[in-house]
């Protein structure tokens, strides 16, 4: 069964794929409409019953039409879906992304100049950092994380799949780097622009094989 509860209180689930336990909130739901079709829950609220994913790069790399007839045990499942399935995950996660940074835009920090400034200060922040981020940015704010980390500040460094991309989530041409607050009533939010961020590039990658 998939239902499964840590001594802590932590609802967990078990992967479809590599049947690891891990916490609900690390996993992407996944239901199945009444066609078979199978859609990414980020939500977590869709009705009926689903499946669990932990998006890990050994799953991604692993699943496939053949690994998803499992379900049919349970489900109405119609297949060959995956790589529509893959595309699905994909648009989700670029949706949710763009919503959730579109809501911390008034107080994002944009730009090599913002972001070195915002590293100065003690709060905790997260930095948005496209992989195709040019050599010298990339060696300053890795000095500047690495100083605030000798101070004891707190630092999460993110990769976004390109600066095309993290500019499209600002509304920009090109952005390279970005720095969000990470404190207070925003942290739970980073952590989960944190996990959407890493799957996102992940599957990204799956696509372009």
């Amino acid at each position: 069964m998939n239902d499964v509860q840590e001594a802590s209180g932590t609802p967990m689930r078990s992967c479809l794929i590599c049947r690891e336990s891990k916490a609900k909130q690390d996993v992407l739901r996944l239901v199945i409409d009444d066609e078979g079709v199978i859609w990414p829950d980020l939500q977590q609220k869709a009705p009926g019953r689903g499946v669990y994913f932990c998006m890990s790069e050994e799953c991604l790399s692993r699943t496939n039409d053949k690994r998803l007839q499992a379900l049919k045990a349970k489900f109405s499942v119609s297949l060959p879906q995956w790589d529509d399935l893959q595309q699905r995950i994909r648009s989700a996660l670029q949706q949710q992304l763009k919503r959730m940074l579109t809501r911390q835009r008034s107080s994002a920090s944009i730009g090599r100049d913002a972001v070195m400034h915002r590293l100065w200060n003690n709060a905790p922040v997260m930095l948005l950092r496209a992989m195709d981020a040019g050599d010298a940015l990339v060696r300053q704010t890795d000095d500047g994380l690495e100083k605030r980390a000798q101070a004891g500040k707190k630092s999460l460094l993110v990769s976004a799949p390109s600066r095309h991309w993290l500019g499209e989530m600002f509304d920009r041409e090109d952005v390279a780097i970005v720095a969000l607050d990470a404190a207070g009533p925003t942290a739970a939010i980073v952590k989960k622009l944190n996990v959407y961020c890493v799957w996102y590039g992940r599957i990204k990658v799956l696509g372009n094989r």
